[in-house]
């Protein structure tokens, strides 16, 4: 008589919790590999981690324009013009006060 291992066997309660169709599934494949069920769940849940990191967004990069929106965000248009053209101004006369334009620095 050959020496042929058998295939290890699905625990009942997992094949319960796992329903008819996907522990069907999983017996096939224990089967085809000849691994045991655990080996295989946890490989399966790899691959979804890994095709899930690669399908969803990365998280918000903070970068300047990002951070500078921010800043923005609760100040109402009018004000942030009055702001920005305050900074222009000041800018502009910083450099009329040194008698040298702004690409001359």
């Amino acid at each position: 008589m050959p020496n042929v291992k058998s295939a290890p066997s699905l625990p009942p309660e997992l094949a319960r919790a796992l329903g008819a169709r996907r522990s069907a599934r999983l017996r096939a494949i224990m089967r085809h590999s000849g691994l045991p069920p655990e080996p295989l769940l946890d490989l399966a849940i790899e691959l979804l981690d890994l095709a899930s990191r690669k399908l969803s967004p990365p998280p918000i990069r903070r970068t300047a324009v990002g951070l500078g929106a921010a800043r923005w965000r609760n100040i109402s248009p009018e004000a942030r013009s009055e702001l920005l053209r305050r900074v222009v101004q000041a800018r502009w006369a910083k450099y009329k006060n040194r008698g040298t334009k702004p690409d001359d620095t």
